[in-house]
């Protein structure tokens, strides 16, 4: 049998047909019936089989422009800003695309049923040979040329503009079905079960293995990620883990270097995520003072002292009672390894940090430090990351939320690391 079976000669008889079955069209494309209303223009069909191509960008283009225009309003007393937000642009763009359904109404609704109908045809279609190639083979010979015969009917409607011609062959290749391949039907309970649980196999396979994404509560890592950056993290590198879990599936691709940020699991509680850059790899010295000065191996790091003036807005989610505020600061242009980035510091350095203090890297451990050194703890503090607790490397910002829930636009899709 091939992909597409040909439908029998005009000539073929009606014995051939199923009992109580119409006898099938000819395979030959019929003229259209004058009765029938002429089809939809192709760019229409176009329009509507992939109007999500059109819907999605145009709320998104929406959606941002809302939040442009509201970003200076005070939204946090709201229940839900973000969704008072999409709410509005899904309102607007209702209207643009509602007048135009309103004025051209008779054409899109023909065109719609018309792309239902052929897309209940080839659905049609393909359950039919899905059901020949699994059960063919418990049909005896006639049976199995009516089920061919019917299927050939309806790819040969399909390429007419007769949606009549179309229906009949539908309901032709339904009632042969039914006749011989009932059993083989899926029901639709089992094809929702199915659909469900391939989508949910899949997102689970890309948090496990691919991506997953975090939010920043802290400003341990400013002025690279502020407070309310929502990234998204690349867990390929670094060895994927059973979904919901801390169980590692797989070795790291390749060793951490330095310069990279990671998310990781914090030694001290499992329980909590971190996100520091890694300093040191294993078998580094690595030096830190109380100036800011970072060592590598007796090699003090590169930086840079950037010039104008150095504030930040700070706030940590993890404390109920606090509110945004104003820090000032110091700012250097470092390089480590492959990466270059600025890390803050305060204006006068924390009295309970020694002068300078050491540490050598031992093996299968990070050293990491918060970008704002003054105000991150980390493995000075705590010590080493093993490699068995980093769950990825950061990858890009989709999302950040600042004070009064404003948005800040321009941090979107804002790459973490800038070599």
């Amino acid at each position: 049998m091939t992909d597409r079976p040909q439908s029998e000669s005009p000539g073929a008889s009606s014995a051939d047909q199923p009992a109580g079955a119409k006898p099938l069209p000819a395979a030959s494309p019929l003229a259209a019936d004058p009765s029938e209303p002429p089809r939809p223009p192709q760019w229409l069909r176009l329009a509507i089989e992939h109007l999500w191509i059109i819907v999605l960008p145009a709320l998104m283009g929406l959606f941002l422009l809302v939040v442009h225009l509201t970003n200076k309003i005070d939204l946090s007393n709201l229940p839900a800003p973000r969704l008072l937000q999409l709410l509005c642009a899904a309102t607007v763009l209702g209207v643009v695309l509602g007048v135009p359904y309103l004025i051209f109404r008779t054409s899109i609704e023909i065109a719609r049923e018309d792309l239902m109908l052929r897309r209940d045809a080839e659905l049609a279609i393909k359950d039919a040979e899905r059901r020949l190639r699994r059960f063919g083979n418990r049909l005896a010979s006639q049976p199995r040329a009516e089920v061919e015969q019917a299927v050939a009917g309806l790819y040969t409607a399909q390429k007419t503009d007769n949606t009549t011609q179309i229906s009949e062959a539908l309901v032709q290749l339904d009632q042969v079905l039914t006749s011989h391949l009932s059993f083989a039907r899926k029901g639709a309970s089992r094809e929702y079960v199915e659909s469900i649980g391939v989508a949910v196999l899949i997102a689970l396979l890309l948090r496990a293995f691919v991506v997953e994404a975090f939010k920043i509560p802290s400003g341990s890592m400013i002025p690279t990620l502020q407070v309310g950056d929502h990234i998204f993290v690349n867990k390929f590198l670094f060895g994927a883990r059973v979904p919901f879990t801390n169980i590692k599936l797989l070795h790291h691709i390749r060793e951490p270097r330095r310069g990279e940020v990671i998310v990781f699991i914090y030694p001290v509680d499992p329980d909590k995520d971190f996100i520091k850059r890694i300093v040191a790899i294993p078998g580094d010295t690595v030096q830190v003072c109380a100036g800011g000065q970072v060592s590598i191996n007796n090699q003090p790091l590169r930086r840079e002292l950037q010039p104008g003036p150095c504030e930040y807005d700070d706030y940590d989610e993890d404390r109920p009672f606090g509110s945004w505020h104003k820090v000032g600061c110091v700012a250097y242009r470092e390089w480590n390894g492959n990466q270059t980035y600025v890390t803050v510091h305060n204006q006068s350095p924390p009295p309970q940090l020694p002068m300078c203090s050491s540490w050598t890297v031992p093996q299968d451990k990070v050293f990491v430090m918060g970008d704002n050194r003054d105000n991150s703890h980390d493995s000075r503090y705590w010590g080493f990351v093993p490699y068995e607790n980093i769950k990825g490397k950061a990858w890009f910002i989709w999302w950040s939320a600042g004070e009064h829930s404003s948005v800040r636009l321009n941090r979107m899709f804002d790459s973490i690391h800038h070599n």
